[in-house]
């Protein structure tokens, strides 16, 4: 009876010796590391493959970044040059958005040299500077840009510039803008030479209000240039 359990003890000893120092090492690759390479600012594609090449899973992980370049990896997890078992999955975050542009900024109503400094400070190439054919009660101010504000372009894009040169030496008669859109009442006046500004707001929500009153009668004559306000609503007495 001694004999045999003393057989059994040896053969459990022995066993336990076995998988805890052979199959379980095997099974776990315990020992087994792999650094992660750095695949970050690399295409998508590219960064897979090192990875993968490295014995590494990979995942990806969309996120829209507008300002930074396409299908490129922007951050992973695992950080790179950490010590990983074989066959671990790395998740690359990729950017989905558009290629890199910048937003135009609105330099309108602001001095030439104040519009030049805007745009330089966005990545942008001040372009012509143009006379506006329109006379414009303000002088030297900027009056109209190409691209438009907000617009979304390339670094480096030229933005071509006009800007006022005072009233104009002609008299033109101010035409009825009321019971027009904003839109259209605008138009109107620059067809016959005239600037203006909307001021204030609807009193009710409309997909299309209407202006209801302008600061100068219709018929009145005015310098060409000359700024007529707007106004959605009729002022009190």
């Amino acid at each position: 009876m001694w004999i045999g359990l003393a057989a059994l003890v040896v053969l459990t000893g022995v066993l336990y010796v076995s998988f805890n120092s052979w199959i379980m090492p095997t099974f776990t690759r315990h020992e087994a590391s792999i650094e992660v390479p750095n695949v970050v600012n690399q295409p998508s594609e590219d960064a897979a493959t090192v990875l993968e090449e490295a014995g590494l899973e990979t995942e990806q992980v969309i996120l829209r970044k507008p300002n930074l370049p396409r299908d490129v990896v922007i951050d992973q997890s695992p950080g790179p040059r950490s010590l990983v078992k074989p066959g671990r999955r790395v998740y690359l975050t990729v950017n989905s958005g558009d290629t890199t542009t910048v937003l135009v900024p609105r330099v309108e109503t602001y001095g030439i040299r104040v519009a030049s400094n805007m745009l330089a400070l966005n990545d942008l190439i001040v372009g012509e500077i143009l006379p506006d054919s329109i006379p414009s009660f303000y002088e030297d101010i900027i009056t109209l840009q190409e691209p438009s504000a907000g617009e979304r372009v390339p670094p480096g894009t030229v933005v071509n510039l006009w800007y006022g040169t005072g009233l104009g030496d002609e008299l033109v008669v101010v035409p009825d803008v009321t019971g027009l859109t904003a839109e259209e009442a605008q138009q109107r006046l620059l067809d016959v030479r005239l600037r203006s500004i909307v001021i204030g707001e609807p009193e009710e929500p409309d997909d299309e209000p209407l202006i209801l009153e302008q600061s100068h009668s219709p018929g009145t004559s005015v310098s060409e240039g000359f700024e007529i306000r707007l106004r959605y609503s009729r002022t009190q007495e």
